[in-house]
C-alpha cells in the first residue's frame, strides 16, 4: 500500500470523526470531548500492544519521540475541537486540512525530491484545498462564525495545522524505530496532559449520556485508525505523501456535512474537490 493511501484513509477516518465532533462539541464541551477521547482511542491501542509484547524493548529514542508526538497531538486536537465549536464543518476541515502543506515542506528540507508529476499532484490537492476553503456560500463558510469570535477560531485553526504537522513528521520517525501501534499509545498520556490545561480553563457542561459515551468511544476509534495509517506510512518510500493524501480530509469532510449536517457546497468547492481528487490519484501513480 503507498503511503498516499494511508494518508486519504486517515482522512476518511478523521473526517468521520469531526462529523460526530460537530454534532456533540457544544454539548459536551470541546476540550473535554478532546481529552476524553484521547483516552478512549488509548484504550482501543492498549490490548493489541500489550498482546504483541514489543513495548517492552522499545528504544529510548522511539520513546521519546512518541512522547513528543503525544504533545504535538494534544494540542492539535484541542485546537481542532475548539475550532467545531466555533465554525461550521464546511470552514474548519479545509482551514485545518492545510497542514499537509508544512509536512511535505519539512520533507523538501530532508532530501524529498519530487517528480515533476508529483508537484503538479501536489499544486492541484492544495489549489483544491484552498478553493474548498475560499469558495463557500455567502451565509456559510467564514462568514458562519460570529464576529467576535474569529479570532480566537483562526487561532484554534492555526493550532490544529501546526500540532498535526509536528505530529505527523514525529509519529512517522518513532514508528520505525518502535512500531506504529506502539508508537500512538505512548502519545496518549502527553497528548492528555497537553489538553488539560484547555479543559480546566472551559466552563462546566452537562453530564454525559450513553449515547455521549459510545459517540467518543466511536471517535476514539477513528482517531486512532487514523493516527496508526499514518504512522505506518513511515515505513514507506515517500511517506510525506501521506501527509498529502491526508488533504483529501477537507474535502471528505464538505461533503460528509452536507450530507449530515445539512451544510451548504458550492460549485467552487465541487470545484475544490474535484482538484483535490485529481492531485491525490497523481500522487497514487507510481
Amino acid at each position: 500500500m503507498s503511503a498516499v493511501f494511508l494518508g486519504v484513509f486517515a482522512a476518511f477516518c478523521w473526517s468521520l470523526h469531526d462529523l460526530i465532533v460537530k454534532r456533540l462539541a457544544l454539548g459536551i464541551g470541546p476540550f473535554r470531548m478532546a481529552a476524553l477521547v484521547i483516552v478512549a482511542g488509548g484504550l482501543w491501542l492498549l490490548g493489541p500492544v500489550l498482546w504483541s509484547g514489543t513495548i517492552w524493548q522499545a528504544s529510548p529514542r522511539g520513546l521519546i519521540e512518541a512522547l513528543l508526538l503525544g504533545l504535538a497531538y494534544g494540542l492539535g486536537a484541542s485546537g481542532l475541537f475548539k475550532a467545531f465549536s466555533l465554525g461550521p464543518v464546511s470552514i474548519v476541515a479545509p482551514l485545518t486540512a492545510a497542514y499537509p502543506v508544512l509536512v511535505v515542506l519539512w520533507g523538501l528540507f530532508n532530501g524529498l525530491v519530487p517528480s515533476g508529476l508529483q508537484w503538479t499532484a501536489i499544486a492541484a490537492t492544495v489549489a483544491g484545498a484552498v478553493a474548498v476553503a475560499r469558495t463557500g456560500h455567502r451565509d456559510g463558510g467564514f462568514n458562519a462564525v460570529a464576529l467576535q469570535s474569529r479570532a480566537s477560531f483562526l487561532f484554534f485553526c492555526l493550532l490544529a495545522c501546526l500540532g498535526y504537522a509536528v505530529a505527523v513528521v514525529l509519529g512517522q520517525s518513532a514508528a520505525v524505530i518502535i512500531g506504529e501501534t506502539e508508537a500512538a499509545l505512548v502519545s496518549r498520556p502527553t497528548a492528555l496532559l497537553a489538553i488539560l490545561p484547555f479543559v480546566w480553563s472551559e466552563s462546566r457542561t452537562s453530564s454525559l449520556k450513553p449515547l455521549h459515551w459510545l459517540a467518543i468511544l466511536t471517535m476514539g476509534g477513528l482517531d486512532m485508525l487514523g493516527l496508526v495509517a499514518v504512522n505506518a506510512a513511515g515505513f514507506l518510500p515517500g511517506k510525506e505523501f501521506a501527509a498529502v493524501g491526508i488533504s483529501a480530509y477537507g474535502a471528505i469532510a464538505v461533503v460528509l456535512a452536507m450530507m449530515a449536517l445539512k451544510e451548504k457546497v458550492s460549485a467552487g468547492q465541487w470545484g475544490g474537490i474535484a482538484l483535490i481528487t485529481a492531485g491525490v490519484a497523481g500522487l497514487a501513480i507510481p
